[in-house]
């Protein structure tokens, strides 16, 4: 159980497809992409958020401990946690030491 929440947390989500978009939205210059992965209590918080930069595309990856009853929920929830990081951090989100 542990390691499968390990595994979780660091982005695998137990098989080789990678997450269903659920919603993706814009917020100040930033797209946020809801990608809940299915976990045995429920759906977890994760997604993406990208910027372009020079012509380039960055993302970065965020997974939460957070799990809800529902897919929808769980996205709601990461677009919320998403506005908040890039609020807190902005473009510094995309720094290699994150």
């Amino acid at each position: 159980m542990i390691i499968r929440f390990m595994r979780s947390m660091m982005g695998r989500n137990g098989g080789d497809n990678p997450p269903r978009v659920v919603a993706e939205t814009t917020y100040q210059g930033y797209t946020i992409t809801a990608t809940p992965r299915e976990d045995p209590g429920g759906w977890r918080v994760s997604g993406q958020i990208s910027m372009d930069r020079d012509g380039t595309t960055l993302t970065t990856t965020f997974v939460r401990a957070d799990v809800h009853g529902s897919q929808e929920m769980a996205a709601e929830v990461t677009l919320e946690k998403a506005r908040r990081l890039i609020d807190e951090q902005g473009p510094s989100l995309f720094n290699a030491s994150h």
